[in-house]
């Protein structure tokens, strides 16, 4: 396992409830820490929208942008963003 991106502190974290993170598993999968979000009527009818839904045994995690942008970031410098 590794951490793709920067640190929590790196990017400001300094409470031990307020840590997101993006961790890349030995086979190549992503865990992301992140908050549970609870979706609003708009959010859901958004999504629906855009073909997207949660399925069973799935969960909506809110990401900050600065630490999903620092994983992207990484991941684009390893040439493996967009990969695929």
């Amino acid at each position: 396992m590794r951490r793709i991106g920067s640190t929590p502190a790196e990017r400001g974290s300094v409470g031990a409830n307020n840590c997101p993170d993006v961790l890349e598993l030995d086979d190549g999968d992503f865990l992301v820490i992140g908050k549970l979000h609870l979706l609003t009527a708009p959010e859901a009818e958004r999504m629906n929208e855009l073909g997207a839904s949660i399925g069973e045994g799935e969960a909506l995690v809110l990401v900050p942008r600065d630490c999903l942008l620092a994983a992207a970031k990484q991941l684009a410098g390893e040439g493996v963003a967009g990969a695929g």
